[in-house]
């Protein structure tokens, strides 16, 4: 019955770090447009130059003249190597350290290929119909099961599939609106260790593991406006709403040797996030652009998550404190010839965690982005986009105590590095 009973204890532990990925895997993935990486994504509701605007501001599909399909991926390559300082073992345990069968330090950081395709298809002079699929949420980070951080999280993998048909109207010459509606689909799979070694008075001498998984289809919209300031420049303003997700799936903890403990269905209830975008777009002269934009996201709606499970083994109430973020974006196109056109641009995107409430599982902090990028127009029915991007992360500090009192202490050496690639075909 003791036994039994601490097991139900690690358990919930293992539900502690669900709490962590939901909120932390609501971080959103901007790579929705490569011609927009060229550019850190800078003044993206504005630009419409591409059928990404049905992401980014469904208004801009009236800038799109002919059908056109976009196709495109992004490779993800997210560096972020954990150094440890002082991981400890709960004072009822003995606060002795945190081993590691792989070192002091352990890479969380995984690659991931991220896909978009847009669809363009103009009705008239005044309505065009677009459709996007796309994953605008996502997270891959994984540690080695030996790891000393291995109690608070292994492998964390949130995947999304957006559907977004969308229309652009075009009132007059000067303002256009458009609307988009987000079939989302969200799946969730989580993993860690558990100290089973405890539970005889030898800390660490046996791990188990836990394992939750759960998904669930919702939905939300997308509007906006542009409005053309004057023949050079155009303002653009878009809003995509919250998405409310009522996740359902299982959990399971069992030992090392494969004797299960438990196995019980989950539920948790997952809001991601809102964004409102101000952007502009400024031709300069026949060759060179500008476009810049401020965008801001409701993170604060993840203040805590609550699971519940059918025995009670994964219940949990687990606070987050998640803070509002702003993004800041700047950037310049060249138009070269009729073949080739060149961007770049800069953005500062800040953190909606602190330092207080930072986890395994998202060990993230503000960027800084500085992103390169060309296309070629091969011919009058193809062209080729590429883009490229590098994250400057401020080095993540986390003291990170779970339920238990497992702490996870140290210093991560974070960095991105974002590469693109589209193949845009024009039906003339």
């Amino acid at each position: 019955m003791r036994v039994m009973k601490l097991a139900k204890v690690t358990a919930v532990l293992g539900a502690t770090t669900f709490c962590s990925l939901a909120y932390g895997s609501g971080f959103a993935i901007q790579e929705q447009s490569i011609t927009g990486l060229g550019r850190a994504f800078a003044g993206s509701a504005a630009v419409a130059e591409d059928g990404s605007t049905i992401f980014f501001n469904p208004a801009g599909l009236t800038q799109l003249k002919q059908r056109e399909v976009d196709a495109a991926i992004n490779y993800i390559v997210p560096q972020s190597d954990f150094n440890n300082s002082g991981s400890r073992l709960p004072a009822i345990l003995g606060s002795g350290p945190l081993t590691s069968g792989s070192g002091s330090g352990d890479e969380a950081g995984k690659e991931a290929f991220v896909p978009n395709f847009y669809y363009v298809h103009p009705i008239n002079d005044q309505i065009v119909l677009g459709l996007g699929v796309n994953a605008p949420f996502g997270l891959v980070t994984e540690y080695s099961e030996s790891w000393p951080g291995r109690y608070h999280a292994v492998k964390s993998d949130l995947l999304t599939i957006n559907i977004n048909p969308s229309v652009g109207y075009k009132v007059n010459d000067k303002f256009s609106l458009g609307f988009g509606v987000s079939l989302q689909y969200v799946d969730v799979q989580l993993t860690q260790m558990t100290d089973l070694g405890a539970l005889m008075a030898m800390p660490q001498a046996a791990d188990g593991k836990v394992r939750l998984e759960a998904d669930d289809w919702s939905w939300g919209y997308n509007f906006g406006l542009t409005y053309q300031l004057q023949e050079a420049t155009r303002l653009g303003i878009a809003y995509r709403s919250k998405i409310s997700h009522h996740l359902k799936g299982d959990g399971k903890h069992w030992t090392s040797n494969g004797v299960k403990l438990f196995d019980e269905n989950i539920d948790a209830d997952l809001d991601l996030p809102e964004n409102l975008s101000i952007a502009l777009h400024h031709q300069i002269n026949q060759q060179l652009s500008a476009s810049a934009d401020v965008t801001w996201t409701r993170w604060n709606r993840f203040q805590e998550l609550k699971i519940t499970s059918d025995g009670g083994n994964f219940d949990l109430v687990k606070p987050e404190k998640w803070q509002n973020t702003v993004r800041y974006g700047l950037g310049l196109d060249y138009q070269y010839d009729e073949k080739w056109t060149f961007r770049t641009g800069v953005a500062y995107d800040e953190t909606p965690v602190s330092n207080e409430f930072r986890t395994a599982r998202i060990p993230g902090n503000d960027r800084k982005w500085i992103s390169i990028g060309a296309s070629y127009k091969a011919t009058e029915n193809f062209i080729l986009d590429a883009g490229y991007s590098h994250l400057f992360i401020s080095d993540p500090k986390i003291n990170e105590i779970d339920s238990r009192g497992y702490v996870l202490a140290g210093e991560y050496e974070a960095g991105v590095d974002l590469f693109g690639l589209q193949l845009r075909w024009l039906m003339l």
